[in-house]
């Protein structure tokens, strides 16, 4: 299968935040979210806040030189970043052809590419290697692990649960450019794809967004003009104001939206509990026409769809779950899967089938009026090896399912 990935890919700059370290730096900071960073107090209180709630948030940098300071300040490690990125390296490991659109790809980058993706290059695609340049983008994240403690004064801050802040200076992302090549490619062979996964939108600055907006909507939608049988998946990220994220999906021509339990909250309002969350991804996928509106949590995915895919939601959520595991607590997709299951994930799971769904496998599925719901609880990682991308690497685990599933049934179906 041959699969469009795109926006961003970058490098991940990561450091691994130390209380005392943070304690240590000469600011005036209280937890408090920020709407960009600016400074080092705006660092400090975003970190602070994402600390204390256990939350994760993506934050640009406008001036380079702040940019500059937090990479001069802090030790880093690094490895391959940005949604498109990540989702093209997962589906070139389960068996895909992920052609991915990389305008600022270096050697280092495309070294920690896998080397079954494809970028466009002058009309033909060709490996990582091939398609690199000296151009790259960093995005700095701090990942902090639960129980680590910050103490400044009087105030205490111990961070809830494993997480990161993301803080992010990349003038290329952040207004989603795209390789004349790979527009070129996708555009003149648009008919040889079989899905796109589409990701980004958040990384744009609330100044000018309507224009980027429009020029990627405007090309998202002449690619299913090209093929009206092309499966577009969309997700979402950390915006930076709600009325962002509410514009892009009331004109994104996507068939399937992906969110986590906040930014489902950023669009539709707070939900409390997997009934809640249930029944505000239902309201969503109606109101935009969808066919699918799925919500990743720490503790379970659900989705809500319009047409059921033979019968492998369950299965599809539950590949996504465990290969997010498995990279949590092992650092790779090929590493052993844990054995716990998340047990808020196993109580909305029985809950959910007392409410009449039926189990499968790990999860349940029930058949309400003209949608199919799906709940299958995560699996426990008590000390992840990192945070970043555990959402994009489910997403595009399951969305290769689903995409395996539609193409089946395409053949069954004939001509």
């Amino acid at each position: 299968m041959k699969i469009i990935c795109a926006y961003p890919v970058n490098l991940d700059a990561v450091h691994d935040v130390r209380g005392e370290e943070i304690a240590g730096l000469s600011c005036e900071a209280e937890p408090k979210i920020c709407e960009k960073i600016n400074s080092l107090d705006d660092l400090v209180s975003s970190l602070l806040f994402c600390m204390q709630s256990g939350s994760g948030a993506e934050l640009l940098i406008e001036r380079e030189e702040v940019a500059r300071w937090i990479e001069a300040s802090f030790s880093w490690h690094h490895r391959l970043g940005g949604n498109a990125g990540i989702m093209a390296n997962v589906l070139a490991a389960q068996g895909a052809m992920p052609v991915l659109n990389a305008p600022a790809l270096s050697k280092r980058m495309a070294g920690m590419l896998h080397p079954r993706v494809q970028l466009p290059l002058q009309g033909r695609l060709v490996g990582p290697l091939h398609a690199a340049r000296e151009r790259e983008m960093s995005h700095f994240v701090f990942e902090f692990s639960q129980g680590t403690a910050v103490r400044r004064g009087r105030l205490r801050v111990v961070a809830a649960r494993s997480n990161r802040l993301i803080a992010t200076f990349d003038p290329l992302n952040s207004r989603l450019f795209t390789d004349p090549d790979f527009d070129s490619f996708c555009s003149k062979n648009i008919r040889s794809f079989d899905g796109a996964l589409i990701s980004g939108f958040h990384l744009v600055s609330f100044s000018g967004f309507r224009e980027i907006y429009e020029e990627k909507i405007a090309q998202i939608a002449s690619w299913r003009d090209g093929n009206p049988e092309l499966y577009i998946h969309a997700e979402m990220g950390s915006f930076q104001r709600p009325e962002m994220m509410k514009y892009l999906v009331a004109r994104l021509p996507a068939d399937s939206l992906g969110l986590n339990e906040d930014e489902l909250a950023m669009i539709c309002g707070p939900a409390s509990g997997w009934r809640s969350t249930l029944a505000a991804a239902e309201r969503l996928r109606r109101s935009l026409g969808l066919k699918r509106v799925a919500v990743h949590t720490r503790d379970y995915i659900l989705s809500v769809m319009l047409d059921q895919i033979s019968a492998e939601e369950a299965r599809a959520l539950t590949c996504g779950a465990d290969a997010a595991a498995t990279l949590a607590s092992t650092g790779s997709l090929e590493g052993m899967l844990p054995e716990g299951v998340s047990p808020g994930g196993l109580i909305a799971r029985d809950e959910f089938i007392d409410e009449g769904a039926t189990p499968s496998g790990r999860g349940a599925h029930l058949a309400r009026k003209e949608t199919i719901e799906t709940l299958v609880p995560s699996l426990l990682v008590d000390h992840p090896r990192f945070t970043v991308g555990l959402g994009d690497t489910a997403t595009a685990t399951i969305f290769h399912e689903e995409l395996k599933a539609r193409v089946r049934e395409k053949k069954l179906r004939g001509p």
